[in-house]
């Protein structure tokens, strides 16, 4: 499974507040590895793509508020692609498929991060989060929440570790 991550550019982003380009190429492999253990093999095609934003905190409080309603900047949002009453259902005739968008704030991750370390663990928790709801997975009741935590938990300490040059066996043997 190859998974590409195209960056998209913000109109008005500072790229100060643009995290570390490492963490985001650690993303590539560990979402690739997450795919192939939760879908069904034969579900993707070997590639797919995921589109992965940096707003401002004005563009992330207007995307916020286009789409969920709510007139205040987010920490992340997710656009999937392949959703349908709550199931993920991929086309599987397409050689690549994109699997959706990502919108991070690194701004309003950054507001709540204590220190570097605490924006790293931060944005890697929003690259998990945003992922899984690109798959149709959601935190809509006690159970899904549980086990989209769990799951987006060990995603999460696999970039990191990743990230810190480690070797992981994160999210190994984890299903839906």
């Amino acid at each position: 499974m190859k998974v590409h991550l195209r960056l998209d550019s913000s109109e008005d982003a500072d790229p100060a507040s643009t995290p570390c380009t490492p963490l985001v190429e650690t993303a590539e492999d560990v979402f690739a590895r997450a795919l192939e253990e939760l879908i069904p093999e034969g579900t993707l095609p070997p590639k797919v793509e995921i589109s992965l934003s940096f707003p401002s905190l004005a563009e992330m409080k207007e995307q916020n508020r286009k789409y969920r309603g709510i007139d205040e900047p987010t920490d992340v949002l997710s656009f999937p692609i392949w959703e349908e009453e709550g199931e993920f259902r991929p086309e599987r005739r397409l050689p690549l498929i994109p699997l959706g968008d990502i919108l991070i704030c690194p701004e309003y991750v950054r507001v709540a991060a204590a220190s570097e370390e605490a924006f790293q663990r931060e944005m890697a928790l929003m690259l998990a989060h945003g992922f899984l709801h690109l798959l149709a997975w959601d935190h809509d009741t006690d159970e899904r929440r549980i086990t989209m935590e769990r799951v987006q938990g060990r995603i999460q300490e696999e970039l990191l570790t990743v990230f810190a040059g480690g070797v992981s066996e994160a999210g190994k043997g984890d299903s839906r």
